[in-house]
């Protein structure tokens, strides 16, 4: 990271992260409420903290916490207490809210996921659709190779673009017409390194459940079934956030959606995971530490300590890639250099632009989208596969 930081985007000085304060999370926490059998107590938590989120200042709360993650939040309660949303950085406000929901419908006592039918139903709605890219994927013949590695990397970038947080969701997977262009695309230096040292080990962390979760798992069985990498470490979160973010029960509910199709590559696809996960050359994994309002900058050594020597780390998302970069107001042509050299490890990052956000750019290319599209930054239309090259 640079020396002197730019400032961390908020909603005071973020068109996008104000508008997700006075609409996204109201929209958010509506259908929430609409979607669950909430008792009259968590209506009444869930009602105070829209108007907290839009009039009211951070409280402290002294009984939040999980045990797990007492840490993450009494460093953000100490800095942030008393100050309005839209003065503290944008990703820490948006994780604390989501934070605040989980502990209301207390997940881990009650076990309700208060998004589970909306990641569900993301799949469900793409029956036929999943259903021909299964048929497709389970006749490929177990070879890596270039052009078919980099069609799944794009299908599992362009998942991305399918995020229910998002007040209008962006089908790119399913209609290439939704998808414009590929920004900065470090897809040749991955496809390189994963053949100049065969059988190492992908640490994935991943992002949102539903289709995007389906096109990672279409690359993972790849790497593996190929032979290309010898274990894929699945990162998934700790507990449900961001809306659609995947969650170890989001997948294993997906395997069990899948062999509910009753197709038969479908659910030969789905067996095939499972054996993969029984022989540990996929572990599911997840930390408190995902869920946190905790840059990359900070990852514990609990975490760090899991990569293996040689580990490619993929990040997948639009929140993750805001984390790698401290969510600040880097200038769009800011070179990355050696700026994710804190990981220690390869890295790349797969994402469709969601959020206000973005380095490596050309001047160009900036120019271009600003006069092409007022939204670009935003809209899910536009991706990028860059990696710390």
């Amino acid at each position: 990271m640079e020396s002197i930081l730019p400032r961390h985007i908020s909603a005071s000085t973020s068109r996008f992260a104000a508008f997700t304060f006075d609409v996204r999370f109201p929209f958010i926490i509506n259908q929430l409420k609409s979607t669950n059998v909430l008792s009259h107590r968590q209506q009444a938590e869930i009602d105070d903290l829209v108007y907290e989120i839009g009039s009211g200042v951070v409280p402290h709360l002294e009984d939040l916490f999980y045990p797990g993650d007492r840490a993450y939040w009494e460093t953000f309660l100490d800095a942030h207490t008393g100050k309005r949303y839209a003065d503290i950085p944008f990703y820490e406000a948006e994780a604390y809210i989501y934070y605040r929901i989980i502990r209301i419908v207390d997940y881990k006592r009650s076990g309700l996921d208060p998004f589970y039918n909306l990641k569900a139903d993301s799949l469900r709605h793409h029956r036929q659709f999943v259903e021909t890219v299964a048929r497709k994927h389970m006749q490929h013949p177990p070879v890596f190779e270039a052009a078919h590695f980099t069609s799944l990397l794009q299908a599992a970038l362009w998942g991305n673009s399918a995020d229910l947080s998002q007040l209008e969701t962006n089908d790119a997977l399913v209609d290439p017409a939704l998808r414009n262009n590929l920004l900065i695309d470090d897809s040749p230096v991955l496809y390189e390194l994963l053949t100049s040292a065969p059988a190492r080990e992908v640490d994935f962390i991943a992002d949102n459940a539903g289709l995007e979760l389906f096109s990672d798992l279409l690359l993972i069985d790849y790497l593996l079934n190929t032979g290309q990498v010898s274990r894929v470490n699945l990162h998934l979160k700790a507990y449900p956030t961001f809306v659609s973010d995947a969650t170890v029960r989001d997948l294993i509910g997906h395997l069990e959606i899948m062999r509910s199709f009753r197709s038969g590559p479908l659910s030969q696809f789905a067996d095939r995971l499972e054996s993969h996960r029984q022989s540990h050359r996929i572990r599911l994994l997840d930390h408190p530490f995902w869920n946190s309002p905790c840059y990359f900058t900070e990852l514990p050594p609990a975490i760090k300590q899991s990569f293996s020597d040689g580990s490619v780390l993929v990040f997948k998302g639009d929140a993750n890639y805001r984390r790698l970069f401290e969510d600040r107001e880097w200038r769009y042509t800011t070179p990355l250099d050696n700026m994710l050299d804190y990981l220690g490890h390869p890295c790349f990052s797969i994402r469709t632009l969601k959020s206000e956000i973005v380095l490596g750019l050309h001047e160009s290319q900036i120019n271009s989208l600003v006069n092409t599209d007022k939204d670009w930054l935003t809209n899910g239309k536009y991706g990028l596969i860059m990696g710390n090259r």
